[in-house]
């Protein structure tokens, strides 16, 4: 039951032991853990950035016993792939027998989408969509125009286009 809630998920799920066992994951969560290991030697272990999210609110846990803190931190990961971890109790209060819930969030994958509704939303043609994409994925302008085979005044006057179909939608 828990497996099929949790695989549909966008983002990563790991379920983990006050000890830092890993009792579950989804497909997600094992992959940005993945992208997150670069040069961790066991291809199992939680993320040391990310257990080391998980150790503070252990050690935290008596300070802030009424609180439902959430810390979130970005880490960037291989190829530069930015991933927003989210950590938190599963079992209200913390007592002894609480797991830590972490979410991972690939953000890259959340700039396209949301550069992909902005693109229909603001009715983009298919080369600024192109270019808006690339400008989420935070592409200079000079990457933009080398990725796309045009030049950097291009890239510029579609940005300009697009900034302005953004404020009529804004405005209107």
């Amino acid at each position: 039951m828990l497996s099929r809630l949790f695989e549909g998920f966008a983002d990563g799920v790991l379920l983990l032991t006050q000890e830092g066992n890993c009792i579950y994951s989804n497909r997600e969560g094992r992959r940005l853990c993945q992208v997150l290991r670069d040069g961790q030697h066991s291809a199992d272990a939680v993320p040391l950035g990310v257990w080391l999210m998980c150790r503070h609110m252990i050690e935290s846990r008596s300070l802030f016993a009424g609180l439902a803190l959430v810390p979130t931190q970005t880490f960037i990961g291989t190829k530069n792939q930015l991933v927003r971890a989210k950590v938190q109790w599963l079992g209200v209060p913390p007592d002894s027998d609480a797991y830590l819930l972490v979410l991972l969030e690939d953000q890259s994958r959340s700039a396209q989408a949301t550069a992909l509704l902005e693109a229909v939303r603001y009715k983009l043609t298919p080369r600024e969509k192109d270019v808006w994409l690339l400008r989420h994925a935070n592409c200079s302008y000079k990457e933009i125009a080398a990725k796309l085979f045009v030049s950097v005044n291009t890239v510029k006057r579609h940005l300009k286009s697009i900034s302005a179909k953004r404020m009529l939608l804004t405005e209107g």
